[in-house]
């Protein structure tokens, strides 16, 4: 049996994709009018906070107009970490895991939203299991790209520790000197820098 290539990774889907959008490239029209029926709509206004940090996780959103930011505070600076545009969907690690919410998201311009509960995906199991099939294998893709794409954005991080940790081992237990000095502004920047660069693709909530 061939082992795929790298060429073969990502260049096919469970089903053909019909329509751009995180959670309904799988959906012919009639399937989508049923997600959209299942859903709950809403809208919110440029800094309409719609998801908050630590708040109990039942439900995702999808956008269908607009923009939203999630957002997190460090070292005392509002850092947007990612910016979903239309056809996409925050708050899905919470959906599936049940956890509180791990940052807030808020509305960058008026937006249009839908919202799928935990109770309504489940009633689609008996009422339209094609469906619920095509939306749940649509949210586990999304997390394993977001996932994937932590992963590459740790890959510098990783590979400087890893250079660290090297002379360590060669030249025994490594001596600390206390650092009294704060970090230096180049440094503070760096950090912020690091903080400002997620994406679409590393969004979780």
């Amino acid at each position: 049996m061939r082992e795929p290539s790298n060429q073969d990774v990502g260049s096919t889907g469970w089903w053909p994709r019909g329509r751009p959008g995180d959670l309904v490239e799988y959906l012919d029209a009639s399937e989508h009018e049923r997600l959209l029926a299942a859903m709950e709509p809403g809208a919110a206004k440029p800094g309409d906070r719609v998801l908050t940090k630590g708040s109990p996780s039942r439900s995702l959103l999808l956008v269908e107009e607009g923009e939203l930011e999630i957002v997190d505070e460090a070292m005392g600076e509002t850092l947007v970490l990612a910016t979903i545009g239309p056809g996409g969907v925050v708050g899905e690690v919470g959906f599936v895991d049940g956890e509180a919410r791990t940052h807030d998201v808020r509305a960058r311009t008026d937006c249009r939203l839908q919202r799928l509960t935990r109770e309504r995906l489940l009633a689609l199991v008996e009422n339209d299991p094609a469906l619920f099939a095509k939306i749940t294998i649509a949210l586990a893709e999304l997390l394993a790209r977001r996932f994937r794409s932590v992963v590459r954005e740790l890959e510098p991080v990783r590979a400087f520790a890893a250079s660290l940790r090297e002379p360590m081992e060669d030249e025994g237990p490594a001596q600390f000197e206390e650092i009294d000095e704060p970090l230096g502004e180049a440094a503070m920047d760096l950090i912020r820098d690091v903080g400002r660069k997620g994406g679409k693709d590393v969004a979780g909530v």
